[in-house]
């Protein structure tokens, strides 16, 4: 089994910081039709110009399972769902629950962190307790998990603040203790890999046109692959 994971696709009609985010889309099918994975995993971020008409053509390709981050569409989001499924599978995950597809636990928890909660430019926030909730949850339960907030982790992350959702982030980490977690949020190089104290393998992230960096993992042998557009930077075993 290939899985295939992005972050941060930021598919926009605009062009941002000097980088066409009108592009996202084509890269991203151009990058699926050469890798051929059986899953595409998300953690968040696809952009406000995802379409169903585009969207349905990658679910064509492969079954995709996704969180929502802090930049998307939701209408569309939730209202996808995998036609290569042999089950009623939506595209967007549910805080929590926990996906097995060939014996391998996914699950992920949505959004961003506020100390208020909400809901910004439609896309709703957790409450650091709410978002703790969710990872008690899934303590000792799954191998993979998704998030799109990132982490308090200054030794590999120069540039981060201690902020609320960085430290309720790790914190949730902590406690659920997956083998791997996979996250997006910010874009200060292409990707990061650091295995954590308890052994969960973290990696980041950054498919926006700017890096257009993503990771290929193989569940049957526990190795994951950082790729950036066609060219392999690094592998790892979980």
């Amino acid at each position: 089994m290939k899985i295939l994971v992005i972050s941060d696709l930021h598919y926009a009609h605009r062009v941002f910081r000097g980088f066409d985010e009108g592009r996202a889309w084509y890269w991203l099918m151009k990058i699926v039709d050469y890798h051929r994975p059986n899953i595409l995993l998300s953690c968040g971020d696809w952009g406000n110009a995802v379409s169903r008409e585009e969207f349905y053509e990658l679910l064509r390709k492969c079954v995709v399972l996704t969180i929502y981050g802090n930049h998307e569409n939701m209408d569309v989001l939730s209202s996808l769902y995998n036609v290569k499924s042999s089950t009623h599978l939506p595209v967007l995950m549910e805080d929590g629950e926990v996906y097995e597809i060939s014996g391998l636990r996914i699950s992920g928890i949505n959004g961003i962190v506020a100390p208020r909660g909400g809901v910004k430019r439609g896309v709703p926030r957790k409450k650091p307790e709410e978002y703790l909730e969710v990872a008690r949850k899934l303590k000792g339960k799954i191998d993979v998990l998704l998030i799109h907030e990132t982490p308090y982790l200054p030794r590999i992350h120069e540039k981060q603040v201690e902020s609320v959702g960085a430290k309720t982030a790790l914190e949730a980490v902590k406690i659920v203790k997956p083998k791997i977690v996979f996250n997006g949020h910010v874009h200060w190089s292409p990707y990061s890999i650091y295995r954590l104290p308890y052994h969960t393998l973290y990696v980041r992230i950054d498919s926006s046109q700017q890096h257009r960096t993503y990771a290929l993992f193989y569940p049957d042998i526990g190795k994951i692959e950082v790729w950036t557009n066609l060219e392999k930077h690094e592998e790892n075993m979980v």
